[in-house]
């Protein structure tokens, strides 16, 4: 039943390749220990319940008969023709505006021969409408305002929803002005021209061929067996290929006037403006819109099975990359209001999953152990289906022993209960997070709140400001006690009605009797319940005598200070408002990708796995887990091309603990075998996604553009497990000990407070190398001898291909005008891309163009690229080598120019609102490469005086066939089949 969680996040834009689904947050999942050491818990099913999904606007707002207070920032109003809108007063970042146009329609409310249409309209918004009659004309005009196409402008649609959404640089009037036509263009102004349709048809073709994978269609099995009558099972938003190329243009027309009406439309606007202004901007561009009566036919969602009782399913794909065993019920849902009882009613079971979720953690790592991880959730469904579900994801080949790990650590649970001590972890957890997100609401962004608040609309939930949020739920989580968890658990699996399903690479005839005679015989073990593990005070307090600052230095335009400690330690501080009561924190040392032994391919994934997974001497991460419960540290370690990388985010309150951790993890690090257990298990998934997906020959072209130096090459799942921590340990302990360090902190701290802490922590440490080591003999990196071509396979019965060409260009360590040129003429050439191959011959879904850079293996190429079908790749390459020809050849316009250099002009204040900006582009590596700082001064000044000679010049110098690779990466399945 995982596959509901896949539908939950099936949605389609039109303008991006990534459309992501808030509803993925109403799962909850289990830690990942690579990645941070502390988790930070759940805010995510606790409102799960409230989901509602395409009900008309109603005539009042949920917080008019709610006991939760609304957030007092936003204004809200319906017109006279049932429109509603919401606005926000939002200043950051300074000047920019977030709006957002909500429908309440999507793909469940198609009818059979309509399958595909609600999201083919979404397309059709940006084909043609009353003021745009052309997708260029709307595009260019975006452009050239400093909207971007795919940055700014985007939208996606969902099962019960639609969704368009515009980021506009700032608040001008000729901004605003065509951000409210656009707006009311998509609203009621489409022109859903027949020849506009046409042409889109095979665009939407190729998004869906892209998006085809195995998952998806062993969800359509899923479905078909759990829910073989429900309607949302048979309206995947990408919809049917049938209607998709044949469907005429009156349904299109149909659908929109049925469902494009103001009762169904909510408007969202967040950002710098007057709100009484903008809400008479909203009145005169929406008040005209004709009110219509709805006339869309009664939706009948299908009925759930039940009185089965106990049965079970197997799903083989051999394509498939991991195995994985879910028990679950479904049982209708029945939407309620959202009050404070409501929210507070799914709190305890939300915690108890939270508790399970931490025990399969733990149980995945122990030695035996025949999975790698597992779950437990509660979700809804499109306000039809409510699901309770526990998930293990077994070793290849080891789904028989793990049926009984599933069976038991939920029975355990179920019997049992929980311990104080979980409770407490998970209860800290969640407090702290609620605590953090009420203290840094003033610092909340204007598309994150413009997010926020279309969402709330959609679920008929209150929108509700943090600090509402923070009371509510401490009223609840305080008293909350194990027994009341325990009792949420027992009420949520009380059904009798249970579905066990297997998803399996292959199988045997009688798999499914032995999946049911596992089950069973597994219910008939008795069981302990769980252990109490022993309290633990954290043991990393005291790395020695304080060091001293032997060096402060002041860079007054940029704003933050740098030192040098007496062990040779480089420390940069900046203070910042941007986001309140955050501090990001990077240590970055040693020599990173550039000293991996070329004979150990794939070392760089034992190393990290190590490093993230293997905890502290003193502590496994398990350990951490528990003694850091409710506080805002973590750390992860990086591997980059010169440098290795501990980096965190914390708070003021919490950055002396946060520097502690990360020394413990310089000094003392656990190199535990629960670690490469992990990622051992990992391996078989790893091979299957290397041999079936795209991926698999991505990395065999990555290996091959760089000579297949074993530094690039691509990973060996044979050969990983026989890496040790003796081999990651002479790769990194000297770097970890010795090698120059350069700390680098920024956020909303004070410099006076954070010194001493890091002269106790940072500053107590051995003395350092004053300098970074060159490795100049390992910098070079063989490339490819131009032209050429080249295909790369993997093996697949799904014709999903890619295009791609790529154009040397010149890595300049120091010299970063020609890279920032560079990445204009990809964005010139990328829009070519989109007009040539999506617009005009509606071949590709997403074609793009990216410049990459590594001035430390001194390579560089512009790429651009088209995920395809097999029999398109030979002609996407020809068009690609074409456009880029003709750029060479004949350069780009003025026009071509402005449009790609306005939106990032327009973006470049914002990047300096963003503490990651600072911290990762500015100053990480600014004492070591002192240039940088230069780079950050003249950035702005820079872009601005690029001139179009001078993206010519390096048109013509670069993108001609002589330079360019030609490269395809194919299914060998389905080449084989075309044979």
């Amino acid at each position: 039943m995982s596959g509901f969680r896949a539908a939950s996040n099936d949605f389609y834009g039109c303008l991006t390749n990534n459309s992501t689904c808030s509803l993925s947050l109403l799962k909850q999942q289990p830690i990942n220990n690579f990645l941070m050491i502390r988790l930070p818990i759940l805010l995510i099913t606790i409102t799960s319940k409230l989901l509602a999904f395409g009900f008309l606007a109603a005539a009042t707002w949920p917080h008019e008969n709610s006991d939760i207070a609304v957030d007092p920032a936003v204004r809200f109003g319906v017109l006279e023709n049932g429109m509603r809108y919401a606005l926000m007063k939002n200043s950051e970042p300074p000047e920019q505006i977030a709006l957002r146009l909500h429908v309440a329609a999507g793909s469940i409310h198609e009818q059979e021969d309509q399958r595909g249409l609600a999201h083919f309209l979404e397309h059709m918004a940006f084909n043609g409408s009353k003021h745009f009659p052309d997708v260029e004309a709307l595009i260019s005009q975006m452009q050239r305002l400093g909207i971007g196409f795919g940055a700014h402008a985007n939208a996606y649609t969902g099962y019960d929803e639609t969704v368009y959404m515009l980021d506009l640089p700032n608040g001008s009037e000729e901004v605003v002005d065509l951000a409210f036509t656009v707006m009311r263009d998509f609203a009621d102004g489409l022109l859903i021209e027949a020849e506009e349709i046409e042409k889109e048809r095979g665009v939407i073709l190729a998004e869906k061929k892209s998006r085809d994978s195995v998952d998806r269609r062993l969800f359509e099995q899923q479905i078909e067996f759990l829910l073989p009558n429900f309607l949302a099972a048979k309206r995947s938003p990408i919809g049917i290929e049938e209607v998709i190329s044949n469907a005429p243009r009156e349904r299109f027309v149909e659908f929109y006037e049925t469902y494009y009406i103001p009762s169904r439309i909510s408007f969202v606007a967040v950002g710098d403006f007057d709100p009484k202004a903008f809400e008479k901007q909203i009145i005169a561009a929406f008040e005209e819109m004709e009110a219509a009566e709805p006339n869309a036919p009664p939706l009948d969602m299908g009925p759930i099975p039940e009185g089965f009782g106990f049965q079970t399913a197997v799903f083989i794909d051999e394509e498939v990359s991991q195995d994985e065993l879910t028990l679950g019920v479904l049982r209708p849902y029945a939407f309620e209001e959202d009050t404070v009882e409501n929210r507070l009613e799914q709190l305890p079971l939300s915690i108890a999953n939270a508790i399970i979720n931490r025990r399969f953690q733990i149980l995945s790592k122990q030695e035996g152990s025949p999975v790698s991880g597992g779950s437990a959730s509660y979700f809804n469904w499109l306000n039809s289906i409510e699901s309770v579900e526990v998930s293990v994801a077994p070793e290849e080949g080891k789904w028989p022993e793990a049926v009984a790990i599933l069976e038991h650590e939920l029975r355990r649970a179920l019997e049992y209960g929980f311990t104080e001590a979980e409770l407490e972890e998970v209860r800290a957890n969640l407090l702290n997070a609620y605590e953090e997100a009420a203290i840094r609401a003033p610092t909340r962004t204007s598309p994150a709140l413009a997010s926020g608040l279309f969402r709330s609309i959609h679920r008929q939930t209150v929108f509700s400001h943090p600090e509402e949020n923070l009371r509510i739920y401490k009223k609840g989580l305080i008293p909350i006690t194990a027994e009341d968890c325990h009792i949420a658990l027992k009420e949520a699996w009380k059904d009798t009605d249970l579905s066990l399903t297997l998803t399996t690479k292959s199988a045997a005839e009688n798999t499914e009797k032995q999946l049911t005679e596992l089950y069973k015989a597994s219910q008939l073990i008795a069981l302990e319940p769980p252990k109490k593990e022993a309290e633990q005070k954290f043991a990393y307090t005291d790395f020695g005598s304080a060091g001293t600052v032997t060096k402060e230095t002041h860079i007054p335009d940029l704003d933050f200070k740098q030192y040098i400690l007496s062990n040779n330690i480089r420390v940069n501080l900046k203070e910042t408002d941007f986001k309140k009561n955050s501090v990001l924190v990077n240590a970055r040392f040693g020599s990173g990708t550039l000293t991996q032994p070329k004979d150990k391919t794939g070392l760089r994934m034992v190393a990290a796995a190590l490093m993230n997974g293997g905890g502290l001497g003193q502590h496994s991460n398990d350990d951490l887990a528990r003694i850091l419960a409710g506080k805002n540290v973590g750390y992860s370690f990086g591997i980059g091309d010169d440098a290795f990388s501990l980096s965190g985010s914390t708070t003021p309150e919490d950055l002396e603990l946060q520097l502690q951790l990360m020394c413990a993890a310089l000094t003392d690090p656990g190199y535990r075998d629960e670690a490469l257990r992990q990622l051992h298990k990992q391996m078989p998934p790893l091979a299957s996604q290397l041999k079936h997906t795209l991926g698999g020959a991505m990395a065999d072209m990555q290996s091959w553009f760089r000579s297949h130096d074993g530094r690039f090459a691509k990973p060996d799942p044979d050969r990983i497990p026989e890496y040790t921590k003796d081999d990651v340990q002479s790769w990194i302990t000297k770097d970890l000990r010795e090698s120059y360090l350069e700390l680098t902190i920024v956020g909303d701290f004070e410099i006076e407070t954070a010194l001493p802490m890091i002269l106790k922590t940072f500053g107590a440490f051995a003395e350092r190398e004053d300098s970074i080591a060159g490795h100049e003999a390992k910098r070079a990196v063989k490339t490819p001898s131009l032209p050429t071509s080249k295909t790369f396979t993997y093996s697949s019965k799904i014709d999903k291909a890619a295009a791609i060409v790529s154009w040397k260009g010149s890595a300049h360590e120091r010299d970063i005008k020609e890279s920032r040129r560079m990445n204009i003429l990809a964005k010139i050439l990328g829009d070519r891309l989109r007009k040539i191959l999506r617009e005009e011959l509606g071949s590709s879904y997403s074609p793009s163009a990216r410049f990459s850079m590594s001035p430390v293996f001194d390579t560089a190429f512009l790429t651009s690229s088209s995920i395809a079908t097999s029999k398109e790749t030979a002609l996407l390459n020809e068009k690609m080598l074409e456009i880029g020809q003709n750029l060479a050849t004949d350069g780009a316009t003025q026009d071509e120019l402005d449009r790609a250099l306005t939106p990032l002009i327009e973006g470049l204040p914002k990047s300096l609102r963003q503490n990651g900006h600072w911290l990762n582009v500015i100053m990480a590596q600014s004492q070591a490469q002192p240039y940088r700082l230069d780079w950050a001064r003249e950035r702005d000044a820079d872009y601005a005086s690029i001139r179009l000679e001078d993206v010519n010049t390096l048109a013509k110098k670069y993108l001609h066939p002589e330079n360019a690779a030609i490269i395809t990466l194919i299914s060998e399945t389905i080449t084989e089949e075309s044979l």
